[in-house]
């Protein structure tokens, strides 16, 4: 089937203000062509708005291929359309426009060869609005259509298809889960949500691993992912990867969804969506809700629950003003297992790996029906956003997030438990952020971004005992300053693309307090840890006749210590003291990476090839260390944080997306990883390869579409991996353990039901998941075998 160009021509595009038609709000009108210059009837025309990428308006032509958006928001947009239909697959170039309240603009398009276009929109590589071809990053997207096909819940099941990330889950829904990116660390990757990090300041690492099991999918409308450094845009932890997940902005109308889900280990899922705003486009919310329940688990007993509350309220007083808000709550409840037992003679050392052979010599979890985690989190965020002309826009936001995670443990259970009865730690964290930039395109060549962020992180242990005697309290804080700059440039007809930009961020610690008398770090003097710079730069280009695109990317990262690093401590309720871990002059962990790629389009662009080659060297990290000094006159006599000399991760991803006809999808990678530390993970081992990595790993998804059904075939299969596991009474030495790699595939089929025309409509869908009932263990932690759910949805 012949590429064609699309949209040859826009008679008239007039952007400005029709008084009989939307008082004082822009109108966007105009006529689409085909490749052949005839009027293309039923293409979709889609409006995307440059400050804020969520903002989407869709619209089909007339039959004499004539479109209109009414109720426009002043401001930049790109604008696109596609015709796909029988015998036809186009599309156009994304044009940028500017919309403006009061005048009319005229503008004639060019066409251009499809084979050149990438027509999807993407913020997170850059910090602002870029079309895909522009993008100089390896970056991912993963559509709300992509979700609903694949009917995930649950973030976690979203990410683990993307090339080089390794997620897992250790025992089920709630459960402790973690992304590695690239062959680095749970902490190396950073989550955003709608462009603000999420992070915890109560946990150990002060990222967002501990949250990432409450992030189910109760709205949001796509989820964006960078691989690579992200460290001079999004600051700490955005060592290996960035994910930013995106809440819809609210349209005009009335729109709705109320779903309900059920399945095996007691699955109960139930979830409501609505949406509305004002015809002029001044005022607009989204609220969403969700509830999960799994009333049994893996084993039985491992009953765990979730509820999840979003809003999103848009206000838009002026024609060049715009205010948001957006609030994100969790809730969440798990039953929590004793970890894995190894199970060796004392003979044994841990100088060896040890093939992991199930109830020989080791034993999974087990169930402990006393130990269980409360978790909350909070998150509130407001921006404003004015747009100065039409080179210059000014954006300012706030986020306050808040962190609860509080764990009893009781005397049942296997292995070593609390002496005398039930214990109980409550870890919580506050973060507030500020953050104020410019953003300015003096020309076509520049788009240049600079900006001041402010942080102030809290961070609070409270322990509660029994009997009250071993009660003890930690409080310790620390703020920041940052600076930042980026300049985006393009040059030879928009076919190279250059990215540079630079971070530097201020540190200054406050006083730790404790509940005890004789508190560590009590004479300390403290000092403000060093100011952590990072730089970062990236370069493609295209060339049009083959359809290929060359990039490459360097920039070095960086983690802040957290406040349990700097601090941490635990209370002997015997000697009634505080006994040190952390260290306040911690240094920063530092990298340094690089990555370059090539991509291919084939086949009269129904196909992309891509390959990426990735280095990252962790140049300074921070560890655990048994034999550490004192901190001052503070003894640390069970060890302590220490920073030490990091690792180096390095390997390829290859994928290919394939349009085998236009309801045919299929999406599939290979990702290649060697990471190694520069230093054993486990003491007295001699194993340096970087643990819980599996050198290979192999993903495919394909989707069918029909004209109301569609079916989903996803599949992960991954190589054999290192892992730690302890001895659950003691000596509690810990080994080296090899794991099975997973071989898991769902499916997941569906359809849809008009009841009004398209105004209400039925979706029902089922997914078997672990279609081929693969028994394998994450870590010694037991996985479900074969199971099924359904659901159904009414949207409106």
């Amino acid at each position: 089937m012949k590429i064609v160009k699309i949209l040859s021509l826009i008679c008239f595009l007039a952007i400005g203000i029709l008084a009989q038609d939307s008082g004082d709000m822009g109108v966007v009108e105009g006529y689409v062509t085909d490749s052949q210059g005839n009027l293309a009837i039923n293409a979709e025309v889609k409006l995307v708005k440059k400050s804020d990428t969520s903002f989407k308006r869709t619209v089909r032509t007339s039959d004499k291929g004539f479109f209109r958006m009414l109720y426009l928001d002043a401001g930049l947009y790109f604008l696109s359309a596609s015709i796909s239909e029988s015998g036809r697959n186009e599309i156009s170039t994304p044009i940028e426009i500017e919309v403006r309240a009061s005048r009319q603009t005229v503008q004639n398009i060019k066409t251009v060869k499809v084979k050149q276009i990438q027509e999807e929109v993407t913020v997170i590589a850059s910090g602002t609005a870029q079309t895909i071809d522009e993008v100089s990053k390896t970056v991912n997207i993963v559509e709300g259509q992509e979700m609903r096909e694949r009917a995930d819940f649950a973030l976690t099941e979203t990410l683990r298809t993307i090339p080089g990330f390794r997620v897992q889950q250790l025992g089920g829904f709630g459960r402790t889960a973690s992304i590695k990116t690239r062959g680095l660390r749970n902490q190396d990757t950073a989550v955003l949500i709608d462009g603000i990090r999420f992070r915890d300041a109560g946990s150990i690492t002060g990222d967002a691993s501990a949250f990432l099991s409450d992030f189910t999918l109760t709205s949001v409308s796509r989820i964006e992912v960078l691989r690579g450094s992200g460290s001079s845009l999004y600051g700490t932890n955005a060592i290996g990867g960035t994910i930013d997940f995106q809440t819809p902005k609210p349209a005009p109308g009335l729109h709705g969804q109320i779903s309900g889900a059920f399945g095996g280990l007691g699955l109960g899922r139930v979830r409501g969506n609505i949406s509305d705003g004002t015809k002029d486009g001044k005022f607009g919310f989204n609220l969403g809700v969700s509830r999960t329940v799994y009333t049994k688990g893996i084993d039985g007993e491992d009953d765990a629950r979730n509820a999840n509350f979003q809003s999103r309220v848009e206000y838009n007083p002026f024609e060049k003003t715009n205010f948001s808000g957006r609030f994100f709550v969790s809730d969440a409840f798990v039953r929590l297992n004793s970890n894995p037992d190894a199970r060796l003679p004392l003979s044994v050392t841990n100088a060896t790996i040890i093939d992991a052979n199930p109830n020989v010599n080791f034993v999974a979890d087990a169930n402990d029906p006393d130990n269980f985690q409360k978790s909350q989190f909070f998150v509130g965020q407001f921006a404003a956003t004015q747009i100065i002309n039409s080179k210059l826009f000014f954006q300012a936001s706030y986020q306050g997030l808040k962190t609860s995670r509080r764990n009893t443990n009781g005397v049942l259970g296997a292995g070593f438990q609390p002496f005398g009865g039930s214990q109980t730690s409550l870890f919580e964290g506050l973060i507030q952020t500020a953050n104020a930039r410019f953003n300015w395109t003096p020309n076509r060549v520049h788009e240049i971004t600079v900006g001041y962020e402010y942080e102030h992180e809290k961070f609070g242990n409270d322990g509660f005992t029994f009997d009250g005697s071993g009660n003890f309290r930690t409080r310790a804080r620390q703020a920041s300053h940052t600076v930042y700059a980026q300049d985006l440039l393009s040059f030879f007809d928009n076919r190279l693309h250059l990215a540079g930009g630079f971070r530097a961020q201020f540190f200054n610690l406050e006083t730790p307090r404790f509940s005890a008398a004789n508190p560590p770090y009590s004479n300390l003097a403290l000092e403000n840890p060093p100011t952590a710079y990072t730089f970062d730069g990236a370069a493609s280009y295209f060339f049009p006749k083959s359809g290929t695109k060359i990039r490459a990317h360097v920039g070095n990262g960086y983690r802040v210590p957290s406040l349990y690093e700097r601090f941490g401590t635990f209370y002997s309720s015997f000697s009634q003291t505080f006994v040190a871990f952390g260290d306040p002059n911690l240094k920063p962990e530092r990298s340094i990476a690089f990555d370059g790629g090539i991509e291919q389009n084939l086949w009269k662009n129904r196909a992309k090839l891509s390959a990426v080659y990735f280095y990252t060297r962790l140049t300074g990290t921070i560890g655990f260390g048994n034999v550490v000094p004192n901190i001052g006159a503070t003894p640390r006599p069970f060890g302590g944080y220490i920073n030490t000399k990091g690792g180096i991760a390095r390997g390829a991803e290859f994928s290919s997306q394939i349009r085998a006809s236009r309801s045919t999808d299929v999406f599939a990678s290979y990702t290649f990883t060697n990471s190694d530390q520069r230093e054993p993970q486990i003491s007295g081992s001699r194993t340096i390869e970087t643990l819980g990595i599996p050198k290979h790993q192999f993903t495919l998804t394909a989707t069918q579409r029909f004209r109301r059904a569609w079916v989903n075939f996803d599949f992960l299969a991954a190589s054999d991996y290192l892992a730690p596991v302890s001895e659950r009474n003691p000596p509690f030495r810990t080994f080296v353990y090899r794991f099975r790699g997973n071989r898991r595939a769902d499916l997941t089929a569906g359809y849809t039901f008009p009841l009004k025309g398209e105004k209400l409509s039925l979706r029902v869908f089922g997914t078997l998941e672990n279609l081929f009932a693969d028994d394998y263990y994450e870590n010694g932690f037991r996985t479900a075998g074969r199971t099924a759910r359904g659901g159904a949805a009414l949207s409106f």
